[in-house]
């Protein structure tokens, strides 16, 4: 399957090997912006794909490329506003390949992946509009693909983070704000679909470490420290795995494994 190769990293095995190369005439835009990707190079993958869509604003493939990089860059940025300002651009970037391919699965979860980590730091009311847009994105490539591994992890995520808040914050939230995303969330929810991704794409270290995260909160610890120990033994795929891959030993230290 097309997208879930890209997604999960398929070409890693090739931009290794070409990381030093020069990329000038290997191929379009979005070709050259995974080989930077997938070789770790993020923001190089960014810059390149701005450079293309500057002149060629309504290429799709470039679009959802360049709001990935921007997800993956504001990931890694430790202050709020530093990832604000890679998050932000990273919504834009997917609004526009989803105007350009309304059925175009990678422009919806890359766009959905950007509200899911923007909701995060955003305030109760735009929060809200964040989580809601997630939990559309996350069910209309549900509609297109069933068992598309990374609109699970999304709606899991939600579900995660919503039950994560106090009951007071849920109890405002469901009953002044109205959102179908808030109103719909359990725990329940938040473990069948984590489940599923980390099932669906075993590959995904995110979608693993997401899960390990589900069963700490949940205080199986067992269960967290099993699949914490698979995030560290998995094989990177994505620029921000080491990072999620350093939180998972952090977090088997302080479990005592």
């Amino acid at each position: 399957m097309r997208v879930q190769a890209l997604l999960c990293g398929l070409l890693v095995a090739a931009p290794l090997a070409a990381e030093a190369q020069p990329l000038a005439g290997w191929g379009a835009p979005a070709e050259n912006a995974d080989v930077l990707y997938f070789g770790g190079r993020p923001r190089e993958a960014f810059d390149l794909l701005e450079e293309h869509l500057e002149a060629n604003p309504h290429d799709y493939e470039a679009l959802w490329r360049a709001a990935r990089s921007a997800v993956v860059l504001g990931v890694a940025e430790e202050g709020i506003r530093q990832q604000n300002g890679w998050l932000d651009p990273a919504i834009v970037l997917g609004d526009r390949a989803v105007s350009e391919r309304p059925d175009g699965i990678d422009g919806i979860y890359w766009r959905g992946a950007a509200a899911g980590r923007r909701a995060m730091t955003a305030g109760p009311g735009y929060g809200a509009d964040l989580a809601q847009r997630v939990y559309d994105d996350a069910h209309a490539i549900l509609v297109l693909d069933p068992s598309h591994g990374g609109a699970h992890n999304l709606l899991g995520k939600l579900n995660y983070e919503i039950m994560s808040l106090s009951r007071i914050e849920r109890f405002i939230g469901r009953t002044f704000v109205r959102k179908q995303a808030l109103r719909d969330s359990s725990w329940e929810a938040a473990e069948e679909h984590l489940r599923v991704a980390a099932e669906s794409w075993p590959d995904f270290v995110l979608f693993q470490f997401d899960l390990a995260q589900l069963h700490r909160k949940r205080g199986r610890g067992d269960e967290a420290r099993s699949t914490l120990r698979h995030v560290t033994e998995m094989v990177p795929l994505h620029p921000s795995d080491a990072s999620f891959q350093d939180e998972a030993r952090r977090y088997l230290e302080e479990l005592g494994s």
